[in-house]
């Protein structure tokens, strides 16, 4: 996965001119109170366009039994109507994501307490509107709201001590698709150059 996030940079930074580069990282607040550890880059690729993908990982028990770990990784291709970093933006996303949920419910994907949901796998995409606040010349806030479309995919056990697979259902993988929103955040920009 770290292979995709680094390639990804790179082509973005070979087909951008040095006259025009603007680069970025930042920090999702959101993900932050939820104890998810995220960092993205954002580059501008011209006045108008640019190019971000973020990273989260989440690996820790939130309260026993209740577990939600999983690693994500989200590319996003903005158009902004003024200037990048500057202002409303729309985007078009794309999220891979592998994750482990235990006695957690989450409705809007129809995860319920009473199970666990092992080797789960996650991918899709959106569309995206957001803001960007100027503060400072380097540091900002941004806003922003996705909605798209997931399928989900994994395995789904009874909660016990000795995990078996739920009902009659096989131990195969289950799938699930999903249509909502797929992107949240109140985000912390530095504005490197």
């Amino acid at each position: 996965m770290n292979k995709l996030c680094i390639s990804f940079l790179f082509c973005i930074a070979s087909i951008c001119t040095a006259s025009a580069q603007k680069l970025a990282v930042k920090s999702n607040i959101l993900y932050d109170a939820t104890g998810t550890v995220n960092l993205g880059a954002e580059y501008a690729i011209t006045k108008n366009i640019s190019a971000s993908i973020s990273a989260n990982y989440n690996g820790w028990t939130l309260k026993k039994p209740m577990v939600w770990k999983h690693i994500l990784v989200q590319p996003e291709a903005r158009y902004w109507l003024r200037e990048v970093f500057n202002e409303h933006f729309a985007g078009l996303h794309f999220i891979y994501t592998n994750f482990n949920i235990e006695r957690l419910a989450l409705p809007m994907f129809g995860f319920q307490r009473k199970y666990l949901y092992q080797e789960g796998t996650a991918y899709g995409g959106g569309i995206s509107y957001g803001y960007h606040l100027y503060l400072t010349p380097r540091m900002n806030i941004e806003f922003s709201l996705g909605m798209g479309y997931l399928n989900l995919t994994y395995k789904k056990y009874e909660y016990t001590k000795y995990p078996q697979p739920a009902g009659e259902e096989p131990a195969g993988l289950l799938g699930r698709s999903y249509v909502g929103p797929t992107q949240i955040s109140l985000t912390f920009v530095y504005i490197i150059m």
